[in-house]
């Protein structure tokens, strides 16, 4: 071999050596080189916990692994910034299909991912506890809400008179709520400690439930389906306390919503028969499901 291929070696294998070097390097640190772009980009990642060990994650069509058994979280780091499909699937469950996006620098976390079974919807439903009925009431003579003593005079609780006609009365988190779907004054009343009703939405509602976390009230109209936060949440997305998210809107009449176990999703049915399962989590899009 002679001495100008033997430079020539060499020089290529610095080069190699470089070019090498500064890929991983840079890979290391998170970026990735964009060919359509011609350029390195600092990349993003992915984080989705889901309910059920096993499950398939599907990034653009693509398998990229399953959900681990310890942590129930898939993790994938140095994802290139832009829209992506995402389904997580398994067996007899029903899959979750999202469309997310991944930003330079961060990581999109998908930690509320539930993949139910029908079977599992249907023992929950069934196996729900009834409503005890509270000692409370809105008087029809002065319209003041009373707690029921037990004896011949029975506690005032209130001080503003209330004449709706069509409302629930709810006690929530030691709070008085009224429900009212009355068209001329309707929507959510909270109880002050005036004793005064103050109107927190305005919208008609045929019931309100609080999840079983204490943190969200769902506030439940004929056609649609409201969630407001009571106390901040620490969980992505880290909705704050006052927060009003507008989960579900649709023609059909909603008859009864029950919060689901995980506290991130509703289960409601329908006027149709139907037996539906929605989430909160607005991150890569909202799935209602039929089950």
């Amino acid at each position: 071999m002679s001495k100008s291929t033997k430079n020539l070696l060499l020089i290529f294998s610095f080069a190699l050596f470089f070019v090498l070097g500064s890929y991983l390097v840079s890979y290391a640190y998170g970026y990735k080189f964009d060919f359509g772009e011609l350029t390195w980009i600092k990349t993003g990642g992915l984080a989705v916990k889901a309910n059920t060990d096993g499950a398939r994650i599907f990034i653009d069509g693509r398998e990229a692994g399953k959900i681990p058994f310890l942590s129930n979280v898939f993790t994938q780091k140095n994802i290139l910034p832009g829209q992506y499909s995402l389904k997580v699937e398994k067996d007899a469950n029903a899959p979750v299909s999202k469309n997310i996006e991944v930003v330079s620098g961060q990581v999109t976390q998908l930690i509320h991912v539930y993949l139910p079974q029908k079977e599992e919807i249907a023992e929950f439903i069934n196996s729900r506890p009834k409503e005890e009925p509270v000692p409370y009431f809105i008087s029809n003579l002065d319209g003041l809400l009373y707690e029921e003593t037990g004896s011949e005079t029975n506690e005032k609780l209130s001080s503003d008179p209330v004449y709706i006609k069509d409302f629930l009365l709810k006690f929530f988190n030691d709070s008085f709520y009224l429900a009212s779907r009355d068209v001329e004054a309707p929507g959510l009343f909270l109880l002050n400690s005036e004793g005064k009703w103050d109107q927190i939405y305005t919208r008609p509602l045929i019931d309100a439930a609080l999840s079983p976390d204490g943190k969200k009230l769902a506030l439940i109209g004929e056609n649609e389906i409201h969630v407001l936060w009571l106390k901040d949440d620490g969980e992505p997305p880290y909705f704050r306390q006052g927060h009003n998210e507008t989960v579900l809107q649709t023609d059909q009449k909603i008859q009864k919503v029950f919060w689901f176990k995980t506290d991130w999703h509703l289960i409601y049915l329908t006027s149709n028969g139907e037996t539906r399962f929605i989430d909160l989590d607005p991150t890569g899009g909202r799935k209602d499901l039929v089950i």
